[in-house]
């Protein structure tokens, strides 16, 4: 017995070493997943609830929802407000000069805290309000254009911001891409998609299934394919500093999974999928009534590869629809390549969106280029 007593008085004190040890390496900032125990956050939710695709425009984030995301070189808190959007609360009444900012999951700020994004560092580096309207969840051009009207026009706001990613906002919201890769989501979710409507290029949208009779969330989606949500073990885990760095280790132990891929949207598009995104461009332009509308393109790791050896039609086509609509344009890939050493620096290493330092070197593309404002 007294044997026994000794073991588990050793066993317990060596598990609160090595907890005290792990609260301090993040404390000490050692860490590179902003990773955080589940009573610290005080969030429940995983991604997946705090997900919905219940609103006209699809994909988008509950009411005031909390969630956890977590990968193995990130873990990050996801906070809407009282519009659903991951953005501090914001008034729809404001005398302030604000920027509403549209977009997927770049928008958003997949896999950093939402002081690491772009929009929030640009408020801090101009001193003018970005209302983030980002959302992760095949998210395309024609979304952003009902999101706006819908409900990001709304809001007081004397210009627009749209982020343009190629790689795949083309294909977010065509109907033949989806069916393609995954007809059984095509059937499901409800999300618009775009129809071309006659030889001049213009489009109406459809929905293949109808609007669900209460809020429907990616878990549930999960739950109708056999997939459950966060296990038990993994609860436990996550109530603990030592399951972070757990996971760092087995991070730095498999070393960084970014790949690039093959296919990159600055190439690899088609005329009608580059229709249909000018298509609702100019219909956020017509819907916002004056006010200033820019836009932007956005690389991944395998459109900068490309465009280290080759030449994209697709920001020429822009810069051409850009003057043509009266809108502002840049595009980031030349800039990105010229002032970073290493390109794949600019994405999480076990994933393919920025990582913070991506967020930094956009903001100082964005907000000198665009908004007339050095840092």
């Amino acid at each position: 017995m007294k044997f026994l007593k000794i073991f588990i008085f050793n066993l317990l004190t060596i598990i609160f070493l090595i907890e005290a040890f792990s609260f301090v390496y993040f404390k000490m900032g050692l860490s590179i997943s902003n990773y955080r125990p589940s009573y610290i956050s005080n969030t429940t939710d995983t991604e997946a609830q705090w997900m919905t695709e219940y609103n006209p425009w699809g994909a988008w984030h509950k009411a005031n929802g909390r969630a956890y995301k977590e990968l193995r070189c990130f873990g990050v808190e996801l906070i809407a407000n009282s519009h659903g959007a991951r953005d501090k609360e914001r008034k729809i009444e404001s005398k302030k000069s604000r920027v509403v900012v549209l977009g997927d999951s770049f928008v958003e700020g997949f896999g950093v805290s939402a002081h690491q994004r772009f929009t929030n560092k640009l408020e801090e580096f101009t001193g003018r309000p970005f209302l983030n309207f980002g959302a992760s969840g095949d998210f395309g051009p024609l979304q952003y254009s009902i999101l706006y009207q819908k409900l990001a026009s709304k809001f007081d706001h004397s210009e627009v911001l749209v982020a343009i990613l190629p790689d795949n906002d083309f294909t977010d919201n065509d109907p033949a891409h989806w069916i393609k890769i995954n007809e059984a989501g095509y059937q499901q979710r409800y999300r618009p998609y775009w129809k071309q409507k006659n030889s001049n290029m213009d489009f109406s949208y459809f929905y293949p299934v109808k609007h669900p009779e209460q809020q429907i969330t990616f878990a549930d989606y999960r739950k109708k394919g056999g997939t459950a949500g966060a296990s038990l073990k993994n609860r436990l885990q996550r109530f603990t500093w030592t399951y972070g760095v757990y996971r760092e280790l087995r991070y730095y132990t498999r070393g960084s999974s970014l790949t690039a891929g093959t296919y990159s949207g600055y190439f690899d598009f088609s005329q009608q999928q580059l229709a249909a995104t000018l298509y609702y461009l100019k219909q956020i332009k017509d819907n916002a009534n004056g006010k200033p509308v820019s836009f932007f393109t956005i690389p991944r790791l395998s459109d900068l590869i490309r465009l280290q050896s080759e030449k994209s039609p697709l920001v020429q086509k822009l810069k051409e629809f850009a003057a043509a609509n009266e809108l502002s344009y840049i595009d980031l890939s030349e800039s990105m390549i010229a002032n970073t050493k290493k390109v794949t620096e600019l994405f999480l290493p076990c994933d393919g969106h920025w990582s913070a330092f991506g967020h930094s070197v956009a903001t100082e593309i964005l907000s000198s280029k665009l908004f007339n404002h050095k840092n």
